[in-house]
This record gives C-alpha cells, structure tokens and sequence, in this order.
C-alpha cells in the first residue's frame, strides 16, 4: 500500500478552533485507489485530529482537521491497517494580541466623536490589520512573514 498526506491547510492560528487539513490518499502498489480502507491518525505537540480513524471514500481519500492551543510545528502521522505510515508537518501561528487604543484625554473631552460610514470603518479597520501585520514582521521577523501574509490573504482578500 501507499498512503500519501496533502496539506491543504495550514499556518492556522493556535487559539484550539483554526483547523489546519490535511487529505491522506491512499492506493495499492499499482496506484489504484483504496476505497473503504482505514485509516488512522494521530499528531504530537498537543495537536488533536478529527477524525482519529476514518474510512477512505470513493477516491481513496479521507480529509482530517487538527486543531491546537500550542505555537509551532505539528507532526500528523497517518496508518493503513497494514501499517504503513507516512507522516506530514503542519504548523500553528500565535493569536494576535488585541490591539488596545489609547485615547488623548484632552482631545476625548473637547471632540465629539465622529460617526464612520460602513466603508470608511471597513478601511479604517483593513488599515489596522495592515499595520499589525507589517508590525508583526518587524517583530517576529522573516521567518514569520509568509504565516501572516497568508492570514492576511485568508482573511482579508
């Protein structure tokens, strides 16, 4: 048997909701799919896989989601019932701090507030989780650019 992992999804947030997917393939030695198989799952680093065992569809195919509270790397490894295992890599981002405003006293006293139009509150919030964003990889560096470039083109575009 061959059984191959397809990371769909990743670079989720670690808040114990966001789902990294994965899709395990699996075929006999001649390529032809396996429908009806079983499958297993588990990962490390405090992930959790849903489902934990799962039969193959129609294509040979199972899609699992993990979830996970804990920043960094997690390794999902997935076992036919003949034991072969294959094993794939996916990874968790950290939740974003809220960003907190402070207020100038003396300008809250003496402006009454102004209310936005819907597009305008829409820009003016994109233009914050730009900013977080570009803070962020000034931050956490390069290394962590392309997970919140992908947050940004998830959530954003």
């Amino acid at each position: 048997m061959k059984l191959a992992l397809v990371s769909i999804i990743t670079s989720q947030l670690a808040d114990g909701a966001a789902a990294n997917t994965v899709q395990a393939t699996l075929t006999d030695n001649a390529d032809a799919i396996q429908p009806g198989a079983v499958v297993n799952f588990t990962a490390d680093n405090g992930a959790t896989v849903t489902p934990t065992s799962a039969l193959t569809d129609a294509n040979g195919q199972i899609t699992v989601g993990l979830v996970s509270s804990t920043v960094g790397a997690s390794t999902l490894t997935a076992t036919a019932a003949d034991g072969t295992t294959v094993s794939i890599q996916v990874h968790f981002v950290a939740v974003p701090a809220p960003v907190i405003e402070v207020a100038d006293p003396e300008q809250t006293a003496s402006v009454a507030p102004v209310a936005l139009s819907p597009l305008e509150t829409m820009k003016a919030d994109f233009d914050k989780v730009v900013a977080f964003i570009e803070h962020g990889i000034e931050v956490l560096g390069k290394d962590a650019e392309a997970d919140l470039v992908a947050l940004k083109n998830k959530f954003l575009l």
